[in-house]
């Protein structure tokens, strides 16, 4: 059984938490018509949540489209440069021995880097392609866990490919069009992705994530374990800005050479931050980060914003509840466009 074809439902599926909205359609121009965030670590009834939000009876399913953020996922981008027909062969060589992933177990897309378009791979040569992918057995699982709390995925997106779309479009209709730093900052690793007016220029993985910065935490006060360094993490009440150089010593000596490298190959400067911890913001973090690497937090009014790309609420109280973090999931209804406007 599935949920009333009237009703159409996106979904962010995370390890903590699940996000749902249901639209009044498929695509942009789309009404928000209803918003629900649960807490994996409440140990309530999840499936009977998702029924009951999206109507669907009994057993049945809720369908949906939906973003994912499997733990060993790849973003990527990198340039063709070799002989003509030999562009396959050129990427496995890549993931193999520069990502350190095996292409047989492992699940692939090769996109533009520009536009975010299916990339034919023999009409890129010496172009700059966007990689984007997860271990085949990650996907399944992940799968696998949706069935189990009543959700049905007809869609399946890595949601930092939907981020780092709303990233090119707001450059696109922005005035400050100086390229910018995307942070997606997971347990144990972080995507950096620097995202200009041409689209990805540099998209990396540096093996420093939240467990890193936990364990520094509880080292620097003495706590009794990470868990504990988590908690105060988590909290908005505590202000780590001065302790933020020992934090992230390592993020920020490999996030310095990254920018440095870029900006000497490109002539660009990299002016903006744009930074998610496992899929939350977290004041100290962004603007430590930004006052460390001397950039400016990416400042958007994402009500206008999507207001004026087609994208309403049916309440004040429902537009309330967007920021930031939502930008993945949205990315959902949005058709960015070739060359990275929105239609």
């Amino acid at each position: 059984m599935i949920s009333a074809k009237k009703n159409n439902f996106i979904v962010e599926f995370r390890p903590s938490t699940i996000r749902a909205a249901r639209t009044s359609s498929e695509a942009a121009p789309v009404v928000i018509e209803d918003l629900l965030e649960i807490d994996l670590a409440s140990g309530g009834d999840v499936a009977g949540e998702l029924r009951k939000f999206s109507g669907a009876k009994g057993s049945g399913y809720m369908h949906a489209s939906a973003v994912v953020y499997p733990s060993q996922r790849l973003v990527r981008q990198l340039v063709l440069d070799c002989g003509r027909g030999k562009e396959s062969g050129f990427v496995i060589d890549y993931l193999k021995n520069s990502a350190g992933v095996d292409p047989d177990t492992f699940s692939v897309y090769c996109l533009s880097a520009v536009d975010g378009s299916d990339a034919d791979l023999s009409a890129f040569n010496k172009k700059s392609i966007l990689l984007c992918g997860a271990p085949s057995s990650e996907i399944s699982e992940i799968q696998k866990d949706m069935v189990e709390v009543g959700l049905y995925p007809r869609r399946l997106e890595i949601g930092t490919v939907g981020t780092i779309g709303f990233l090119k479009e707001y450059l696109a209709s922005s005035d400050n069009t100086s390229p910018i730093l995307f942070l997606e900052i997971d347990d144990a690793s972080t995507n950096a992705v620097i995202v200009g007016a041409n689209g990805v220029e540099m998209a990396r993985r540096i093996d420093f994530g939240a467990s890193h910065i936990a364990s520094a935490l509880k080292e620097e006060m003495s706590l009794k374990d990470e868990s504990a360094a988590e908690k105060i993490l988590q909290s908005r009440d505590f202000d780590l800005g001065p302790m933020a150089p020992k934090l992230l010593r390592k993020l920020l000596r490999e996030l310095q050479s990254s920018i440095g490298f870029f900006e000497v190959q490109t002539g660009n400067s990299v002016s903006q931050l744009f930074c998610l911890k496992q899929g939350a913001t977290l004041p100290w973090l962004e603007t430590s980060i930004s006052d460390l690497l001397n950039l400016v937090q990416l400042n958007v009014d994402y009500r206008k914003w999507l207001d004026a790309r087609g994208v309403t609420f049916s309440s004040e109280e429902l537009s309330g509840r967007i920021d930031a973090t939502w930008v993945g999931a949205l990315s959902l209804v949005m058709d960015y466009g070739k060359g990275g406007q929105s239609k």
